[in-house]
């Protein structure tokens, strides 16, 4: 992962120094208020935005100094006294000088099935090749079974960020981050025709799939004895590696 807090630490100095100075100026019209925009290198425009409203940001019983946002075509818009628009203009000279890596994009595989118990252990389905091993440790450790009721979906967010996806009798929201040697990744599973919610965090390493839970599903067709689970796993990128 790339060192963004000791960077943003160091660019960050120019902004706060021009804070007090703005605070000591007694009337608005020595030092009035500025709408600017800035070009910023391109995936920098989030991480600027977080950084500029956390300094502009005075506490608690004050307002903030100023207010930022990102426009529609991707640069920063600053609305703030004169003086520290100079620290964000030198701020994001720095950034384009040193301009971060791309924002990831994490894409993660999601599997609910349904096992019922077997005399013999049951081969993965067809289309579910990619988590045949998980399907045979589970059979290992829970005992023969097959498994009915596959579902599978996919979704993908860039690197810190949210996203929701709704199909048929599941919605699935994850919040995931990059880390050093996986993905982690808050999760939250809605059955939205049966009762049931899976809401956890969990650590992903590249080529593992997790069981997040597995539960006695109340759908009148599941049938005696079946179990509910819920698989995910990091997808591969398309030459192979993991981001």
């Amino acid at each position: 992962m790339r060192p963004e807090v000791p960077l943003l630490a160091f660019l960050l100095m120019p902004l706060t120094l021009a804070l007090p100075a703005c605070q000591k100026l007694s009337g608005p019209d020595a030092n009035p208020l500025e709408l600017r925009t800035y070009s910023v290198p391109k995936g920098a425009a989030r991480s600027l935005e977080t950084v500029v409203k956390d300094v502009f940001d005075t506490g608690a019983n004050t307002p903030p100094v100023g207010r930022a946002s990102i426009t529609p075509d991707g640069r920063l818009a600053v609305v703030a006294p004169r003086n520290v628009q100079a620290g964000v203009q030198s701020l994001v000279d720095d950034v384009s000088k040193n301009p971060p890596a791309a924002e990831p994009t994490i894409d993660l595989h999601y599997w609910l099935l349904v096992g019922r118990p077997a005399s013999t252990p049951s081969a993965a389905p067809p289309d579910a090749k990619e988590i045949e091993g998980a399907l045979a440790e589970i059979q290992r450790t829970s005992g023969p079974q097959t498994f009915t009721g596959f579902q599978r979906m996919d979704l993908a967010t860039l690197n810190t960020m949210t996203g929701t996806i709704e199909a048929e009798n599941l919605k699935i929201r994850q919040h995931a981050v990059q880390t050093e040697d996986g993905v982690l990744a808050a999760i939250k599973i809605d059955l939205v025709r049966n009762p049931g919610r899976l809401d956890t965090m969990v650590h992903l390493a590249p080529d593992q799939v997790v069981v997040l839970a597995s539960t006695r599903p109340q759908a009148g067709d599941a049938g005696d004895g079946a179990t509910l689970y819920y698989l995910v796993r990091v997808a591969p990128r398309a030459d192979g590696r993991h981001p």
